[in-house]
């Protein structure tokens, strides 16, 4: 979806629904995600869920008959960020301080798989990684917001493995097993670091070996301002 034209989408929303606070406040956190990241820069606000309670639909339904309409026009976001930026995993400034502090502001980093880097680029110490090679993809023209080394993921964690304290896997493909080859490498090899997976459990990301697998730990202080928005149930987890 063409961007200009959901913004527009968005802020007649919001101003045909001006009397809605819980409407208004979802527009404007639309609006402030899409703002911040046309400038590269993380959103300070955090995204709620999108879709509307049907408490708050039935209620207004009288009045604003196009009210079952706004849900499905909020829930496109993703995708229109998906396009637009080339960002599946999107994440907001209040979450990287929480990945900042429980990485540790002298921890060395290494993000793999990093796609347009938005997380290396806003997490001191990190290596991004990628083998850019995104063909397929809603979004194959890479822009990333940093420096991105061209090492597929298997590559990227042989070569640092040993020099980092934690490694970074946002919204790995759900086709393929590299995320599995990853981690068994890591376990074959005894990492002693942090293998922190951003990814929906036996959902949208990751292959189905990995989910079987993996021996998962979900921490609080990195899910505190990471929920979902929409209906993909992506959470933050610690990987052994």
């Amino acid at each position: 979806m063409e961007l200009d034209n959901y913004v527009k989408q968005i802020q007649a929303i919001r101003q045909n629904f001006i009397k809605l606070t819980p409407v208004v406040e979802k527009c404007d956190q639309i609006l402030a995600t899409i703002s911040a990241y046309q400038q590269r820069q993380l959103p300070n606000v955090e995204l709620t869920e999108l879709e509307l309670s049907t408490d708050l639909i039935f209620d207004n339904l009288i009045e604003y008959p196009q009210l079952m309409d706004v849900s499905p026009q909020f829930e496109n976001l993703r995708q229109v960020l998906i396009e637009n930026f080339g960002i599946w995993h999107v994440c907001n400034q209040l979450w990287i301080n929480d990945l900042q502090a429980f990485c540790g502001a002298k921890a060395h980093n290494l993000e793999i798989m990093a796609g347009n880097a938005v997380i290396s680029a806003n997490l001191k110490n990190t290596i991004a990684t990628d083998n850019l090679d995104w063909e397929g993809q809603d979004n194959d023209r890479p822009c990333p917001w940093t420096t991105v080394e061209k090492l597929d993921a298997n590559a990227a964690v042989q070569k640092y493995y040993s020099y980092v304290d934690n490694i970074i896997m946002a919204w790995a493909p759900d086709s393929g097993d590299v995320d599995w080859q990853v981690l068994q490498f890591l376990r074959q090899n005894h990492f002693p670091g942090n293998l922190i997976v951003i990814g929906e459990r036996n959902g949208a990301t990751n292959s189905a070996k990995f989910w079987q697998n993996a021996r998962l730990q979900l921490v609080d202080q990195l899910n505190r301002h990471h929920r979902p928005f929409d209906f993909i149930n992506d959470q933050v987890w610690l990987v052994k």
